[in-house]
């Protein structure tokens, strides 16, 4: 055995060796952001809207036989966030309702657990506390142009954007062209939760470039 070949095995030994030594990749990282998807209508123009209406208040879907907004300062926190998504995104917030091109409704998850299926589209039906199609205009339902399926847990919020200049379709159901799904990992930190959900609005434009 040559000195050349000696050499590469023992380099080839104390690569293995090293790599023999190593730990397996940490996962406990996945667990220090909350999980931001989105989706939206691809055939939205969405340069074609200007401007924008958002409530004051955030729905709380628990487990309340009555229905619950929730408003302190951590949830005006969570809606000037949002708002300052559609503002780094070109759209004007106005508080005309009725002259809006867009509207953003947001939805927390306080309790309990609830999915959406293609099979089902008109899920929120099964709650009756949701920002009912007729908060936006003369709409009698909704619908996404896109395939949706996720669940919502304890602790998720959801954004949804509906396009209020929508042509009225049979039965004058109102598009929602984007939607924003936000959960994870709660903690016992309120202060860490609200961070995290701060960053996560951030992540969730951050991730939606057509947003323009």
């Amino acid at each position: 055995m040559t000195f050349k070949t000696i050499h590469y095995l023992a380099v080839a030994l104390l690569a293995a060796t090293i790599c023999a030594c190593q730990k397996d990749p940490s996962t406990s990282d996945l667990h220090r952001e909350y999980l931001v998807y989105t989706d939206h209508d691809t055939q939205a123009d969405f340069a074609a809207f200007d401007t924008y209406y958002i409530p004051d208040s955030i729905l709380l879907m628990g487990t309340s036989n009555k229905t619950e907004y929730w408003k302190d300062e951590n949830a005006l926190e969570i809606i000037a966030a949002v708002a300052a998504g559609m503002q780094s995104a070109g759209y004007i917030r106005t508080d005309a309702k009725e002259t809006a091109d867009l509207g953003l409704q947001l939805s927390y998850v306080e309790r309990e657990t609830y999915f959406v299926g293609n099979s089902n589209p008109y899920w929120w039906w099964y709650y009756p506390y949701y920002w009912t199609p007729g908060y936006w205009g003369d709409w009698t339902g909704w619908y996404y142009p896109y395939q949706v399926y996720y669940g919502y847990t304890a602790g998720s919020l959801l954004i949804e954007m509906v396009n209020l200049d929508a042509v009225p379709t049979a039965g004058k159901r109102l598009p929602i062209v984007w939607d924003s799904f936000i959960g994870g990992l709660l903690t016992s930190n309120a202060k860490l939760n609200q961070r995290r959900t701060l960053e996560a609005i951030d992540q969730a434009f951050a991730q939606s470039p057509y947003l323009k």
